[in-house]
């Protein structure tokens, strides 16, 4: 079977096409690609068999184009290819996700701005520019790596997915005035996306010890919660000196818990 050819821009890469050939590679695992960095052909553009990512002027679906620079409001070209292969709704969770397709819109400097980022800085990472260079310098012979690139971050994406889907169906309940979040669960991945998606995210999260038996009682910065208050109680295996978190010795009933976390909210 004839190898299908991909096609995106000549020059140095970057994150976004090489996030998108990715993201192909990994959901055609078991199809053959060859990849030419050029410009495409007039015929290229209208044969659906050939893909073209991050080049062309176009951004047509249906003929496997996947370009944005024609259009400043077009998102970039992993994120045409994500919606595309039907990943956007799953892939979109990821932290970097909206930051990545900024800079390359708007670039590193005013993607910091937007995204109060600090500084450009935190764009120059050595390993996206150690694979992009790859890519760049032996594009055919960093196919296996990008597919292996892609079918991480997909399935980095698809737990981060459902840990955010779990966090959303959490109880959710008022201790002493502060809204609180309890989750059955050791993991708390997924909790900083939650809050960051969520309307009016929990300022308390209680949820199982990873280690021991008991309860893992944390709050978030500005919240008038101190655990360390009730470090001195017997439920209490552990408190960190600086209030933010606390380890019960066993899982309280949800009655007493409650009671024992309205005990560290300070009011103020």
């Amino acid at each position: 079977m004839k190898a299908q050819l991909i096609i995106t821009h000549p020059s140095s890469a970057h994150f976004d096409e090489v996030a998108a050939i990715s993201l192909v590679l990994a959901v055609h695992a078991n199809t053959e690609f060859r990849i030419e960095r050029r410009e495409p052909a007039p015929a290229e553009l209208d044969d659906p068999d050939v893909w073209v990512i991050d080049t062309g002027d176009r951004h047509e679906p249906e003929k496997r184009n996947f370009d944005h620079h024609q259009d400043t409001d077009c998102p970039a070209a992993f994120v045409l290819v994500a919606d595309y292969l039907g990943l956007l709704e799953t892939m979109s969770v990821m932290p970097w996700w909206h930051f990545k397709d900024s800079v390359d819109r708007i670039g590193p400097v005013k993607s910091s701005v937007k995204y109060h980022a600090g500084d450009d800085l935190v764009n120059r990472n050595p390993v996206e520019i150690w694979l992009t260079a790859t890519f760049a310098s032996e594009p055919q012979a960093s196919l296996s790596l990008l597919k292996a690139f892609g079918a991480h971050i997909i399935e980095d994406a698809r737990k981060l997915k459902r840990q955010i889907d779990f966090w959303k169906t959490s109880p959710r309940l008022v201790i002493a005035g502060v809204p609180a979040m309890i989750g059955e669960t050791r993991e708390s991945a997924g909790l900083e996306e939650f809050r960051r998606l969520d309307k009016n995210p929990p300022d308390i999260v209680i949820s199982l010890d990873r280690r021991d038996n008991g309860w893992r009682l944390f709050r978030y910065e500005g919240t008038p919660v101190d655990f360390s208050l009730i470090s001195d109680r017997p439920e209490i295996a552990f408190a960190h000196k600086s209030g933010f978190m606390a380890k019960t010795r066993e899982r309280l009933p949800i009655d007493d818990l409650i009671n024992l976390v309205s005990k560290a909210v300070t009011g103020s």
